[in-house]
Protein backbone atom coordinates (compact mmCIF):
# COMPACT_ATOMS: atom_id res chain seq x y z
CA UNK A 1 0.00 0.00 0.00
CA UNK A 2 3.05 2.30 0.79
CA UNK A 3 4.23 2.05 -2.52
CA UNK A 4 1.39 2.75 -4.44
CA UNK A 5 1.04 5.40 -2.26
CA UNK A 6 4.27 6.95 -3.20
CA UNK A 7 3.85 6.55 -6.74
CA UNK A 8 0.22 8.02 -6.86
CA UNK A 9 2.07 11.00 -5.04
CA UNK A 10 4.53 11.27 -7.31
CA UNK A 11 2.44 11.32 -10.37
CA UNK A 12 0.40 13.43 -8.67
CA UNK A 13 3.62 16.39 -8.47
CA UNK A 14 4.48 15.93 -12.28
CA UNK A 15 3.19 18.93 -14.45
CA UNK A 16 -0.19 18.41 -16.24
CA UNK A 17 0.33 18.46 -20.45
CA UNK A 18 -0.90 21.87 -20.18
CA UNK A 19 2.02 23.14 -17.37
CA UNK A 20 4.55 21.41 -19.23
CA UNK A 21 3.31 23.29 -22.68
CA UNK A 22 3.34 26.70 -20.18
CA UNK A 23 6.27 26.03 -18.76
CA UNK A 24 7.71 25.45 -22.01
CA UNK A 25 6.41 28.42 -23.36
CA UNK A 26 7.61 30.66 -21.18
CA UNK A 27 10.83 29.04 -21.20
CA UNK A 28 11.61 29.69 -25.01
CA UNK A 29 10.79 33.39 -24.60
CA UNK A 30 13.01 33.09 -21.90
CA UNK A 31 16.04 32.06 -23.88
CA UNK A 32 14.67 34.18 -26.84
CA UNK A 33 15.15 37.50 -24.58
CA UNK A 34 18.66 35.85 -23.12
CA UNK A 35 19.77 35.81 -26.90
CA UNK A 36 18.99 39.68 -27.10
CA UNK A 37 20.85 40.34 -23.89
CA UNK A 38 17.89 40.58 -21.87
CA UNK A 39 18.95 38.94 -18.93
CA UNK A 40 15.94 41.13 -16.76
CA UNK A 41 13.16 40.25 -18.81
CA UNK A 42 14.41 36.59 -19.10
CA UNK A 43 14.43 36.05 -15.81
CA UNK A 44 10.72 36.20 -15.25
CA UNK A 45 10.32 34.30 -18.03
CA UNK A 46 11.95 31.77 -16.67
CA UNK A 47 10.29 31.95 -13.27
CA UNK A 48 7.54 31.38 -15.03
CA UNK A 49 8.50 28.13 -16.42
CA UNK A 50 9.70 26.86 -12.94
CA UNK A 51 5.99 27.91 -11.57
CA UNK A 52 4.68 25.44 -14.36
CA UNK A 53 6.94 22.98 -13.76
CA UNK A 54 9.09 23.03 -10.61
CA UNK A 55 10.93 19.74 -11.25
CA UNK A 56 12.83 21.00 -14.79
CA UNK A 57 16.65 21.18 -13.96
CA UNK A 58 17.23 23.24 -17.42
CA UNK A 59 14.45 26.09 -15.72
CA UNK A 60 16.45 26.52 -12.51
CA UNK A 61 19.59 26.84 -14.61
CA UNK A 62 18.50 29.14 -16.29
CA UNK A 63 17.16 31.54 -14.22
CA UNK A 64 20.64 31.39 -12.26
CA UNK A 65 22.06 32.17 -15.66
CA UNK A 66 19.83 35.38 -15.99
CA UNK A 67 20.27 36.20 -12.22
CA UNK A 68 24.05 35.80 -12.78
CA UNK A 69 24.48 37.85 -16.20
CA UNK A 70 23.13 40.89 -14.48
CA UNK A 71 24.87 40.88 -10.70
CA UNK A 72 27.79 42.00 -12.69
CA UNK A 73 26.46 45.72 -12.79
CA UNK A 74 24.18 45.03 -9.62
CA UNK A 75 24.24 47.19 -6.74
CA UNK A 76 27.02 46.37 -3.87
CA UNK A 77 24.01 45.77 -1.55
CA UNK A 78 21.90 43.39 -4.07
CA UNK A 79 24.98 41.37 -4.72
CA UNK A 80 25.09 39.08 -2.21
CA UNK A 81 21.51 38.33 -2.40
CA UNK A 82 22.09 37.31 -5.81
CA UNK A 83 24.59 34.74 -5.07
CA UNK A 84 22.66 33.04 -2.69
CA UNK A 85 20.09 32.82 -5.20
CA UNK A 86 22.56 32.08 -8.46
CA UNK A 87 23.72 29.02 -6.07
CA UNK A 88 20.94 27.68 -4.94
CA UNK A 89 19.40 27.30 -8.60
CA UNK A 90 22.59 25.95 -10.28
CA UNK A 91 22.27 23.37 -7.01
CA UNK A 92 18.52 22.78 -7.47
CA UNK A 93 19.23 21.72 -11.01
CA UNK A 94 21.56 19.45 -10.19
CA UNK A 95 19.43 17.69 -7.98
CA UNK A 96 16.94 17.72 -9.93
CA UNK A 97 19.02 16.35 -13.20
CA UNK A 98 22.32 15.09 -11.69
CA UNK A 99 23.63 14.75 -15.48
CA UNK A 100 23.11 18.61 -16.38
CA UNK A 101 26.65 19.36 -16.22
CA UNK A 102 26.53 23.14 -17.55
CA UNK A 103 24.55 23.11 -14.36
CA UNK A 104 27.48 21.71 -12.70
CA UNK A 105 30.10 24.03 -14.55
CA UNK A 106 27.77 26.66 -13.32
CA UNK A 107 28.61 25.89 -10.25
CA UNK A 108 31.90 25.78 -10.49
CA UNK A 109 32.25 29.22 -11.97
CA UNK A 110 30.41 30.48 -8.83
CA UNK A 111 32.81 28.49 -6.23
CA UNK A 112 35.69 30.00 -7.36
CA UNK A 113 34.57 33.28 -7.62
CA UNK A 114 32.43 33.87 -5.07
CA UNK A 115 33.81 34.43 -1.59
CA UNK A 116 33.82 32.51 1.40
CA UNK A 117 31.42 34.31 3.32
CA UNK A 118 28.60 33.79 -0.06
CA UNK A 119 29.57 30.33 -0.41
CA UNK A 120 32.56 30.00 -2.70
CA UNK A 121 34.39 26.88 -2.17
CA UNK A 122 37.79 25.49 -3.96
CA UNK A 123 37.11 22.37 -1.96
CA UNK A 124 33.64 22.50 -3.79
CA UNK A 125 34.48 23.44 -7.32
CA UNK A 126 36.91 20.18 -7.53
CA UNK A 127 34.34 18.33 -6.44
CA UNK A 128 31.64 19.45 -9.02
CA UNK A 129 34.81 18.90 -11.56
CA UNK A 130 35.38 15.36 -10.85
CA UNK A 131 31.64 14.87 -10.84
CA UNK A 132 31.57 16.31 -14.25
CA UNK A 133 35.01 14.05 -15.19
CA UNK A 134 32.73 10.62 -14.42
CA UNK A 135 30.04 11.50 -16.67
CA UNK A 136 32.05 13.16 -19.85
CA UNK A 137 35.82 13.46 -20.25
CA UNK A 138 35.56 15.89 -22.70
CA UNK A 139 33.69 17.90 -20.28
CA UNK A 140 36.28 16.95 -17.25
CA UNK A 141 39.16 18.29 -18.72
CA UNK A 142 37.29 21.80 -19.15
CA UNK A 143 36.32 21.80 -16.03
CA UNK A 144 39.98 20.95 -14.89
CA UNK A 145 41.43 23.78 -16.48
CA UNK A 146 39.09 26.13 -15.22
CA UNK A 147 40.14 24.87 -11.79
CA UNK A 148 43.67 25.42 -12.49
CA UNK A 149 43.20 28.57 -14.35
CA UNK A 150 41.59 30.07 -11.01
CA UNK A 151 44.45 28.53 -8.87
CA UNK A 152 47.12 29.99 -11.12
CA UNK A 153 48.47 26.59 -12.37
CA UNK A 154 49.65 27.49 -15.61
CA UNK A 155 51.20 23.93 -16.64
CA UNK A 156 47.69 22.23 -15.11
CA UNK A 157 45.89 24.51 -17.32
CA UNK A 158 47.37 23.77 -20.30
CA UNK A 159 47.61 20.33 -19.43
CA UNK A 160 43.80 20.17 -18.82
CA UNK A 161 43.23 21.78 -21.86
CA UNK A 162 45.20 19.69 -24.20
CA UNK A 163 43.70 16.59 -22.82
CA UNK A 164 40.41 17.84 -23.52
CA UNK A 165 41.95 18.55 -27.66
CA UNK A 166 42.77 15.46 -27.31
CA UNK A 167 39.54 13.69 -26.31
CA UNK A 168 37.61 15.99 -28.90
CA UNK A 169 39.96 17.12 -31.47
CA UNK A 170 37.54 19.00 -33.81
CA UNK A 171 36.30 20.90 -30.87
CA UNK A 172 37.73 25.19 -31.79
CA UNK A 173 36.55 25.95 -28.88
CA UNK A 174 39.18 24.28 -26.80
CA UNK A 175 41.52 25.40 -29.48
CA UNK A 176 40.70 28.96 -29.15
CA UNK A 177 41.19 28.79 -25.48
CA UNK A 178 44.38 26.88 -25.22
CA UNK A 179 45.92 29.63 -27.59
CA UNK A 180 44.23 32.81 -25.51
CA UNK A 181 45.72 31.10 -22.49
CA UNK A 182 48.88 30.96 -24.63
CA UNK A 183 48.61 34.40 -25.56
CA UNK A 184 47.96 35.49 -21.94
CA UNK A 185 51.21 33.57 -20.97
CA UNK A 186 53.39 35.90 -23.08
CA UNK A 187 53.56 32.77 -25.76
CA UNK A 188 52.17 34.55 -28.87
CA UNK A 189 54.36 31.53 -31.61
CA UNK A 190 52.69 28.63 -29.44
CA UNK A 191 49.42 30.16 -29.54
CA UNK A 192 49.95 30.50 -33.80
CA UNK A 193 51.04 27.25 -33.63
CA UNK A 194 48.09 25.74 -31.43
CA UNK A 195 45.74 27.47 -34.20
CA UNK A 196 48.06 26.22 -37.36
CA UNK A 197 47.42 22.56 -35.60
CA UNK A 198 43.91 22.72 -36.20
CA UNK A 199 43.42 24.58 -39.14
CA UNK A 200 45.66 21.99 -40.93
CA UNK A 201 42.83 19.69 -40.53
CA UNK A 202 39.73 22.07 -40.87
CA UNK A 203 41.13 24.48 -43.39
CA UNK A 204 37.63 26.23 -44.08
CA UNK A 205 37.25 27.05 -40.37
CA UNK A 206 35.77 30.72 -39.77
CA UNK A 207 36.35 30.72 -36.16
CA UNK A 208 39.96 29.80 -36.05
CA UNK A 209 40.77 31.57 -39.09
CA UNK A 210 39.39 34.83 -37.61
CA UNK A 211 41.73 34.27 -34.12
CA UNK A 212 44.91 33.83 -36.58
CA UNK A 213 44.11 37.00 -38.30
CA UNK A 214 42.94 38.63 -34.62
CA UNK A 215 46.06 37.52 -32.89
CA UNK A 216 48.47 38.82 -36.35
CA UNK A 217 46.35 42.08 -35.63
CA UNK A 218 47.34 42.36 -32.20
CA UNK A 219 50.75 41.30 -32.34
CA UNK A 220 52.07 42.33 -34.99
CA UNK A 221 53.34 39.37 -36.08
CA UNK A 222 52.29 37.19 -39.42
CA UNK A 223 50.84 40.32 -40.54
CA UNK A 224 50.64 39.34 -44.46
CA UNK A 225 49.61 36.19 -43.63
CA UNK A 226 46.99 37.79 -41.19
CA UNK A 227 45.80 39.77 -43.91
CA UNK A 228 45.52 37.04 -46.30
CA UNK A 229 43.30 35.03 -43.73
CA UNK A 230 41.32 38.00 -43.20
CA UNK A 231 40.36 39.72 -46.82
CA UNK A 232 39.88 35.89 -47.46
CA UNK A 233 36.79 36.03 -44.70
CA UNK A 234 35.60 39.11 -46.45
CA UNK A 235 35.30 37.69 -49.40
CA UNK A 236 33.14 34.66 -47.70
CA UNK A 237 29.21 34.69 -48.22
CA UNK A 238 27.51 35.45 -45.15
CA UNK A 239 28.10 33.54 -42.04
CA UNK A 240 25.67 33.41 -39.08
CA UNK A 241 27.64 35.57 -36.22
CA UNK A 242 28.16 33.59 -32.87
CA UNK A 243 30.14 33.10 -29.52
CA UNK A 244 32.53 31.63 -31.90
CA UNK A 245 31.93 33.12 -35.98
CA UNK A 246 33.05 36.71 -35.57
CA UNK A 247 30.67 39.55 -37.15
CA UNK A 248 31.53 40.95 -40.59
CA UNK A 249 32.38 44.32 -38.86
CA UNK A 250 34.88 42.49 -36.28
CA UNK A 251 36.47 40.75 -39.33
CA UNK A 252 36.92 44.27 -41.41
CA UNK A 253 38.31 45.78 -37.98
CA UNK A 254 40.68 43.39 -37.71
CA UNK A 255 41.65 43.81 -41.20
CA UNK A 256 42.36 47.73 -40.27
CA UNK A 257 44.55 46.78 -37.33
CA UNK A 258 46.53 44.38 -39.64
CA UNK A 259 46.65 46.90 -42.77
CA UNK A 260 47.84 49.73 -40.08
CA UNK A 261 50.88 48.04 -38.39
CA UNK A 262 51.88 46.88 -42.23
CA UNK A 263 51.91 50.55 -43.01
CA UNK A 264 48.97 51.16 -45.69
CA UNK A 265 47.12 53.95 -44.07
CA UNK A 266 44.73 53.91 -46.42
CA UNK A 267 43.57 50.79 -46.77
CA UNK A 268 43.26 50.51 -42.91
CA UNK A 269 41.04 53.89 -42.96
CA UNK A 270 38.79 51.94 -45.93
CA UNK A 271 39.12 48.89 -43.59
CA UNK A 272 37.88 50.59 -40.17
CA UNK A 273 35.25 52.82 -42.49
CA UNK A 274 33.24 49.86 -43.53
CA UNK A 275 33.50 48.57 -40.22
CA UNK A 276 31.77 51.03 -38.71
CA UNK A 277 28.98 51.17 -41.66
CA UNK A 278 28.51 47.53 -40.80
CA UNK A 279 28.33 48.27 -36.69
CA UNK A 280 27.82 51.89 -36.24
CA UNK A 281 28.48 50.89 -32.25
CA UNK A 282 31.78 48.99 -33.13
CA UNK A 283 33.59 51.29 -30.60
CA UNK A 284 37.24 50.18 -31.23
CA UNK A 285 36.82 50.36 -34.80
CA UNK A 286 35.11 54.07 -34.42
CA UNK A 287 38.01 55.13 -32.36
CA UNK A 288 41.03 53.65 -34.74
CA UNK A 289 39.22 55.70 -37.96
CA UNK A 290 39.36 58.64 -35.93
CA UNK A 291 43.17 58.24 -34.70
CA UNK A 292 43.79 57.94 -38.98
CA UNK A 293 42.14 60.86 -39.83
Amino acid sequence: MMRIALVFALLLSLPTGSAAQAGKAAFDEGMRLMRLNKADAAEKQFERAIAADPTNGNYHLWLGNAVGQQAGSASVIRQPFMARRIKAEFERAVALDPELLDARDGLIQFYLMAPGVMGGSAAKAREQQREIAKRNTFRGQLAAATVAWADKDTAGTERALRAAIAAQPDSARTVISLAQRQVGWGRVPAAFGTLDDFLARHPGDIAVRFQIGRLAANSGQQLERGEKLLRELVAEPEWESTNLRPSRAAVHYRLGMVLEKSGKKPDARAAYERAVALDPQLKPAKDALAALR
